[in-house]
């Protein structure tokens, strides 16, 4: 049976790298935590208010000595919600051990193999969380539909957020600006506030190059479709929000998946530091804390027990196989749905 193996690197440690590893890693994908910020939390439950951002009502004018008009307006509606748990467990084969040695065994070489490993398991969760947000940032709802574990969270978005468009995008000719209008003020109307981004991928962003409305007219008849700079100067004199391309994929069942469907354009507020737990009105993505970051043996504090954590553990009989896991409970949870709006343009 295997056990918590703390020779090389304690597990406090490794979790430090395992949440520097992660932080590094979504910097250089991308990641739409800009949209949803990191929230820790000391539960596996989580309470939040799910708010109201459209127009509120404006005060009455009265008369000099006369009482203020006793406003109204619709209470703030708490939300309860589990945070489902996740991670992974990579074994560092007797072979990969002894080759990381050579010769010469050192601590050294095993903690390269130990730290190499970690990236994997820490890079797995984050791809895990980071297609959950795709996922609910283009549905409004958090599924998971896995053989193990099943769940369902509505968060409520207004069916007018979810739409398509009535002529695609197959057709230079096809009034795209229009469009794009139409979809932000159906946003403005029904949240009080004008979109602040626009999310999409490089073929929605090579379909708007090739729109009549954003080509160059050439002398002899053609036309060249416009440069990212050129489209982003036609949507700004447009009073449209600035465009955010994004392309990240994850491997799901050994499939290359895109974490946002490439037909698609999403609405959201302007975007904000990935680790601002206060940052956005949209929502979060909450991390738990795990049963295994409370264990003494881990030692990890108590105000750093929430989020990702890692450690190795290593069976002390032939062939004395390293284990490095990850562990983690999260979440991406939307406080105010209607912030979002997805629509199919191809």
């Amino acid at each position: 049976m295997s056990q918590l193996w703390t020779d090389i690197i304690d597990p406090a440690a490794l979790t430090g790298y395992a949440r520097e590893s992660l932080a590094e890693y979504e910097a250089r994908k991308g990641t739409l935590a800009r949209w949803l910020p990191n929230r820790e939390v000391p539960d596996v439950v989580v309470r939040f208010m799910k708010g109201q951002t459209g127009l509120h009502e404006v005060a009455q004018f009265r008369a000099y000595d006369a009482p203020p008009e006793i406003g109204r307006r619709e209470g703030p509606k708490r939300v309860t919600l589990e945070l489902p748990a996740l991670g992974q467990d990579i074994p560092v084969s007797e072979y990969e051990q002894l080759r990381a040695r050579g010769v010469s065994p050192t601590d050294a070489q095993a903690l390269t193999s130990i730290l190499n490993t970690t990236r994997v398991v820490v890079r797995a969760v984050s791809d895990a969380v980071e297609r959950m947000r795709g996922i609910v940032l283009m549905t409004g709802r958090a599924t998971i539909l896995q053989d193990n574990f099943q769940s369902d969270d509505d968060f409520g978005r207004p069916a007018a957020h979810t739409v398509t468009a009535s002529s695609l995008w197959s057709s230079p000719s096809v009034d795209r600006l229009d469009f794009l209008e139409e979809i932000s003020d159906v946003y403005e109307a029904s949240t009080g506030e004008t979109p602040g981004a626009m999310v999409f991928g490089r073929r929605v962003m090579r379909s708007l190059a090739a729109g009549e409305q954003f080509q160059t007219q050439l002398l002899n008849g053609g036309a060249r479709n416009a440069t990212q700079q050129q489209v982003e100067d036609t949507l700004s004199a447009a009073g449209l929000p600035p465009m955010f391309p994004y392309d990240r994929k994850v491997s799901v069942g050994g499939t290359t998946t895109r974490v946002l469907d490439d037909d698609k354009i999403l609405l959201l507020p302007a975007p904000v530091d990935p680790n601002d737990e206060e940052g956005s009105e949209l929502g979060s993505t909450f991390w738990g804390r795990t049963l295994t970051s409370t264990d003494g043996a881990w030692e990890i504090e108590a105000d750093e027990q929430p989020g990702i954590v890692a450690g190795v553990y290593r069976n002390p009989k032939p062939p004395m196989g390293i284990e490095v896991i990850s562990d983690a409970i999260g979440l991406p949870v939307l406080a105010n749905a209607e912030l979002s709006l997805a629509a199919k343009v191809l």
